[in-house]
């Protein structure tokens, strides 16, 4: 690892290095901050290196819905449900669960779909400034995706979504299984039509991505420290971040966007947050070579496969189970059982397995903005599943706020007094 720093001084100190942090950090290095940065595991090893690499510009909407509520209650408990928990957790995320509830009135929802929505609108031309800037443009895509419809009995909801998605500017069109067959063959399952979304697309490796804004971070003479901070300090309009191994670093302002570990040091600002994760589980048959290029969904299923230049990943289902528990090998097995019946073909010599944390708030809206308090701390996590395709229009927002230190209105919604 390069660049290593145990003591220093910068003008702010970056608290994380996924997809989030390194985006912020880069930014903010090149508006001219000398920026440090610091991770308890090195740059995009947490949720930022297994992700399904999908720029999901189209999800607008809360996980926090009437609908989820509606659907997910007879099956949270299910071993092969798309949404569930673990039982060993469900005391544990009760509270959680309570939030998540009361953010899933119409009302809160519909606020919910504004606020994501402002962020969506210039995600991808965000996300596209900063890989430019990193010189990484190449492992962006916008090619959209498709969304394969394999039951006659779901056509009729699956249109209403794409109608429901158009009156917010999301657009999708629609396919029969013929034109599916031409962008997808090798898929076996019956079909019976598709829709295709426009302005959404995928990165080629996300591992890579974080890669990229690291290098060039490090180039532009960004510091790195790897540790876990354990807490940090704040006297004399400076703070101090004490990580392990006598990492020491003081710096005019702090921005902690440290993921599904953001809650503890949030608390030590004063902030008590409702942060808990959503467990993703992906395979990657590293030698698999499918025809589409293109991510692929399944209306049905609630997974996603994505060609990538690592081989081909396979992501679905919401598992929410805490930092501590070990994976559940069934939701593998439920992956591996997809991946076979949607391509029984491909080659899963080598396959790999993985399970990360994704930080997800109630009210399924990350964190974004300045301490309400005046103290120059600024916060940047929560994205839940939403990390690769925010983590440009976050930095952006980020660097704006530090250079003009006015709140826009565009991230009240977002501010971690909402709690």
């Amino acid at each position: 690892m390069a660049a290593q720093t145990q003591t220093g001084q910068a003008d702010i100190v970056v608290i994380g290095a996924g997809i989030i942090g390194l985006a912020c950090a880069l930014r903010l290095q090149h508006d001219g901050l000398k920026v440090a940065l610091v991770d308890r595991a090195g740059a995009g090893h947490g949720a930022s290196f297994g992700n399904a690499g999908h720029i999901a510009t189209e999800q607008i909407y809360p996980l926090a819905s009437p609908q989820v509520v509606r659907g997910a209650l007879s099956t949270l408990m299910d071993a092969e449900g798309a949404l569930r928990i673990r039982p060993q957790y469900i005391l544990h995320i009760l509270p959680w669960l309570a939030r998540f509830l009361w953010a899933s009135r119409p009302s809160a929802f519909s606020r919910g779909i504004v606020a994501l929505s402002t962020l969506q609108s210039t995600a991808a031309a965000d996300l596209n400034a900063l890989l430019a800037g990193a010189n990484a443009a190449q492992l962006l895509r916008m090619d959209g995706h498709l969304v394969i419809v394999e039951r006659e009995s779901s056509l009729v909801s699956a249109r209403r979504e794409t109608e429901e998605l158009a009156k917010y500017g999301v657009h999708a069109d629609w396919l029969d299984a013929d034109q599916v067959r031409q962008i997808a063959p090798d898929i076996a399952t019956p079909i019976q039509g598709a829709y295709l979304y426009r302005g959404t697309g995928h990165v080629e490796d996300p591992l890579a991505v974080c890669q990229a804004l690291f290098a060039a971070l490090l180039k532009a003479g960004g510091q790195f420290s790897c540790s876990q901070i354990e807490r940090v300090t704040h006297s004399a309009q400076q703070f101090t971040a004490h990580g392990a191994g006598g990492v020491r670093i003081t710096a005019k302002r702090v921005l902690l966007a440290a993921g599904a570990w953001s809650a503890p040091i949030a608390a030590q600002f004063g902030y008590t947050v409702p942060l808990d994760t959503e467990r993703g589980y992906h395979l990657t048959l590293p030698r698999a070579q499918p025809a589409f290029r293109i991510p692929v969904a399944s209306y049905e299923r609630k997974v996603i496969m994505t060609p990538m230049s690592c081989g081909l990943r396979m992501t679905g289902t919401v598992e929410f189970g805490g930092l501590d528990l070990p994976p559940d090998e069934r939701r593998f097995d439920l992956l591996h059982k997809h991946m076979h019946a949607l391509l029984p073909d491909a080659d899963k010599a080598g396959v790999s397995t993985w399970m990360g944390f994704r930080p997800s708030l109630p009210d399924h809206l990350p964190v974004i903005g300045k301490a309400p308090d005046g103290r120059e701390i600024y916060f940047a996590f929560g994205h839940q599943h939403l990390g690769v395709t925010l983590a440009g229009v976050t930095a952006r927002l980020i660097s704006e706020l530090l250079r003009s230190d006015v709140t826009p209105r565009t991230l009240e919604a977002f501010r971690i007094s909402r709690f």
